[in-house]
C-alpha cells in the first residue's frame, strides 16, 4: 500500500511541477481542511490546544477550524468554524508546519507575532484543492501524516515524518473538499 501512495504523490508532484501551482485567488474565501489517506476518509481538521488534529467527531477540548488566506496569500489564518464554540478559544491563528531544523513533526497553530524559527507559516500553496508546501528549493511537497492519539478516532497531524515504517503514521493529503458523506 505504501508504494501506491508514494506513486500517487510522485505523479501529483510531477504534474504540479509541470502545470504550475497557484495560491487561492481570493483572500475573502473561507474553507476547511480535511485529511485523506488509508483508513482516514476525509476527516476534518481541529484546533486542540495549539495543535492540529483530525477526527470524525469533535474531540474533547478541540474546535473545528475555518481558514482564510492571509493578505500575502501564502499563509493560512484559522478561526473557530462556529463562533459560539467555548471548547477552545482562539483567534487568527496561522497554521504551521515544523521547519526542517525542528525536532518536532507536530503541525500546529501560532499567532504571527509569536511564531518561532521552527514554525513555517508562509509556504503553503494550492494545487486545485490539494494543500502543498513550497520547499526552499522551489519543489512542491505534501509530507503530511497522521498518528493515532490516546483519544479514540483522533489523530495528530504531523509533517515530514522520517520513521513512518513503524506503523504508527499514515500518509495523508490535505484537501479543502469535504468528503461526500459529510
Amino acid at each position: 500500500m505504501r508504494a501506491v501512495s508514494i506513486f500517487s504523490l510522485l505523479a501529483l508532484s510531477s504534474f504540479a511541477a509541470a502545470a504550475g501551482v497557484e495560491s487561492r485567488s481570493s483572500p475573502s474565501e473561507s474553507y476547511s481542511l480535511y485529511a485523506y489517506g488509508e483508513d482516514v476518509g476525509g476527516l476534518p481538521l481541529y484546533y486542540s490546544d495549539g495543535n492540529a488534529v483530525v477526527s470524525k467527531k469533535a474531540p474533547a477540548n478541540a474546535t473545528e477550524v475555518t481558514f482564510s488566506p492571509s493578505s500575502s496569500g501564502d499563509s493560512m489564518v484559522g478561526n473557530p468554524a462556529n463562533s459560539t464554540s467555548t471548547k477552545n478559544s482562539f483567534s487568527d491563528q496561522e497554521l504551521f508546519i515544523p521547519s526542517s531544523d525542528s525536532s518536532s513533526t507536530q503541525v500546529g497553530f501560532t499567532s504571527n507575532s509569536t511564531a518561532t524559527d521552527d514554525e513555517v507559516t508562509n509556504k503553503f500553496v494550492w494545487y486545485g484543492n490539494f494543500l502543498l508546501v513550497e520547499e526552499d528549493s522551489g519543489e512542491y511537497t505534501s509530507l503530511f501524516y497522521v498518528k493515532k492519539t490516546s483519544q479514540e478516532d483522533v489523530y495528530s497531524l504531523q509533517w515530514n515524518v522520517t520513521d513512518e515504517d513503524d506503523g504508527e503514521f499514515i500518509s495523508v493529503s490535505m484537501r479543502s473538499i469535504a468528503p461526500s458523506n459529510a
